[in-house]
C-alpha cells in the first residue's frame, strides 16, 4: 500500500475525555520539545477518532473500527482504560487489539491506561491541577487537593497517585471543591502543565516512547528537547 500521501497517525480514543486531553496536550506549540521527539503533523479535530461504544467494543473491534482510516493514515494508535467490565488484564488488552491492528497497519501502538484517565491528571504540578479542576476551596483552607484527598483517606502519603484516581475527582466535586466535572478539567490540565518528565504511568510513558521512536528528534535539536524535557 502507497503510504505517500497519507497523514502521519490517527488516535483512536474510548471517550471524550481522551479526546480532549490528548488533543490539547499535542495541540501545544512546544510538543515536540516536551516529549523530545521530531515534528508531525497534528490536528486534534481531525486526526482523533472517538470508537462508538466507548472501551467496551475496542478489545473486539478495534481493527474493524479502525479499517476506514487506513487509507488516510500510515500510524494507528489506540488509547482506552483498563477500569471498566472486561476481564482482560492489560497486557491481554493490548495483545487482542494489536493481533487486529497488526496486518493493517505497519506501525500502531496500543495504550492502555491503568486504571483510567484520571492516572494522567494526578502529578505535582499543583499550581496547575488546581486551576483545571477550577479549585474554589473554603475560606481559610489552604490545603492542597492532594492534601485534602490524603485527609480523607483517599490518597496515601509517599504514592505518586492515588489508588482510584476518577474517584478522587469525584470526592471533591462532591465536597463542593471543584466547580467543574466535564472534560474541560483534562484540556486545561494538559494545555498547561509545563513538564512530563516526572510522569510515573507506564501507559503515557508508552504513548511518549512510541512517538519519539516514530518521529526522532534531529541531531540539531535533541539538546534542546532534553533541556525542554527537564523542566
Amino acid at each position: 500500500m502507497d503510504e505517500s500521501g497519507k497523514r502521519d497517525v490517527v488516535f483512536f480514543v474510548a471517550d471524550q475525555g481522551m479526546k480532549a486531553m490528548i488533543g490539547a496536550f499535542l495541540g501545544r506549540t512546544d510538543i515536540h520539545h516536551k516529549l523530545g521527539c521530531g515534528p508531525f503533523v497534528f490536528d486534534g479535530r481531525r486526526d482523533i477518532k472517538l470508537a462508538p461504544h466507548k472501551d467496551s467494543e475496542l478489545p473486539l473491534r478495534a481493527g474493524e473500527l479502525l479499517q476506514p482510516w487506513r487509507g488516510e493514515y500510515r500510524r494507528a494508535i489506540v488509547v482506552q482504560d483498563h477500569a471498566y467490565d472486561n476481564p482482560l488484564p492489560p497486557d491481554g488488552i493490548r495483545k487482542r487489539i494489536g493481533d487486529q491492528l497488526e496486518d493493517l497497519w505497519p506501525q500502531y501502538a496500543v495504550v492502555v491506561i491503568e486504571p483510567e484517565l484520571e492516572n494522567w491528571f494526578w502529578s505535582d504540578h499543583t499550581e496547575v491541577i488546581k486551576k483545571a479542576l477550577v479549585w474554589r476551596p473554603r475560606r481559610g483552607d489552604e490545603r492542597t487537593p492532594r492534601q485534602v484527598l490524603e485527609e480523607a483517606g483517599l490518597w496515601e502519603a509517599g504514592q505518586a497517585k492515588p489508588d482510584d484516581p476518577k474517584g478522587a475527582v469525584e470526592f471533591l466535586h462532591k465536597m463542593k471543591y471543584i466547580g467543574d466535572m466535564s472534560n474541560g478539567i483534562f484540556r486545561r490540565f494538559a494545555e498547561q502543565v509545563p513538564s512530563v518528565r516526572r510522569c510515573t504511568d507506564a501507559s503515557f510513558q508508552h504513548l511518549m516512547t512510541t512517538l519519539a521512536d516514530w518521529f526522532p528528534a534531529s541531531r540539531m535539536n535533541t539538546t534542546t528537547s532534553t533541556t525542554e524535557r527537564a523542566q
